[in-house]
């Protein structure tokens, strides 16, 4: 490679790295935003968790000192929101797999779609044992080309997606699985630990745990209920579960930008790299031909000399 492909090469290489370089530094800014996005999500979910305790440690303190022989389990069969609490016996799943419609974020997608594909190879013989709620491109391709049905897909999801823009598909995979046409529905997405690290999570969303109320104290929570306490859980449990897909997807929008971030960090350093190899190749080259040139000059001044 000539000394002039050199420097053109060069300086192509430090114009993708300023692309590189600037996409950095904008997804930086988008982590840091999700990142508070994310904070306020958990700490709604947590204070309306907070409430459904409470109610329903409520529940249990009135059959207590009433002394009622009911089984606490037994008591959520009594109720409609028993469909979020009590397992089923699992015929059919179904999966929300979350991926993204945007690229430069390194195998965020590709990890995805890998786990997805283990998981089915693991557990179904045929893709008419479960259906797909497909958030992304990459993952509703997969199911096409895969002959697998899909519930519902989502595209173009927003870097920071509010409650309204996925409301559909979340309303819809909890509609189907009151509505017993699957048994279990379990998320598959990227998991931001940190700035640094993701992991793909598969996280059974429903049914849901049981609410934590062994160390709930009722005496200092009262609350005045309309119509009644059964009418108020029977809102908060499904909105409590559709809290929890939200916050799932806030989260694997995190760990895109994450990706992202990474990725475009370690572009930025390989053109870097790049660049320094070809300017130690350029300055050798250079080096050389001065020296030539000298030579020349020399070897002509020589001749001129031995010609008189």
């Amino acid at each position: 490679m000539s000394i002039q492909e050199i420097r053109k090469q060069m300086d192509s290489i430090k114009k993708t790295s300023q692309i590189t370089n600037a996409m950095a530094l904008v997804s930086t800014t988008k982590y840091n935003n999700i990142v508070q996005t994310s904070s306020h999500y958990q700490l709604y979910a947590q204070q309306l968790e907070e409430i459904i305790q409470h109610l329903v440690s409520h529940v249990r303190n009135l059959e207590d000192a009433q002394e009622l022989d009911v089984d606490w389990d037994e008591r959520f069969r009594l109720i409609n929101f028993k469909d979020f609490l009590i397992n089923r016996k699992v015929k059919d799943i179904g999966y929300m797999v979350i991926t993204s419609d945007k690229g430069l974020a390194g195998s965020y997608n590709s990890q995805i779609i890998k786990r997805f594909e283990e998981i089915i190879k693991e557990r179904h013989e045929s893709p008419a044992d479960f259906v797909v709620f497909a958030i992304g491109q990459p993952i509703v391709k997969y199911c096409k080309d895969n002959g697998i049905r899909i519930a519902h897909e989502l595209h173009n999801l927003p870097d920071y997606p509010t409650y309204t823009q996925v409301q559909k598909i979340v309303q819809k995979s909890v509609e189907l699985f009151k509505n017993e046409t699957y048994d279990q529905l379990d998320l598959i997405y990227n998991h931001s630990k940190n700035a640094l690290q993701t992991e793909v999570l598969v996280h059974q969303m429903l049914p849901l745990k049981g609410p934590d109320i062994q160390h709930v104290d009722v005496s200092t929570n009262e609350y005045l209920l309309e119509p009644d306490l059964t009418a108020v859980l029977e809102v908060l449990i499904p909105m409590y579960a559709e809290s929890f897909i939200y916050g799932s997807i806030i989260d694997a929008k995190t760990a895109e930008q994450g990706s992202r971030m990474q990725a475009m960090r370690q572009a930025t350093e390989n053109a870097e790299e790049i660049i320094d190899h070809l300017n130690h190749e350029y300055n050798q080259k250079r080096q050389i031909k001065i020296t030539n040139e000298i030579i020349e000059v020399i070897n002509g001044a020589s001749a001129q000399e031995s010609g008189k």
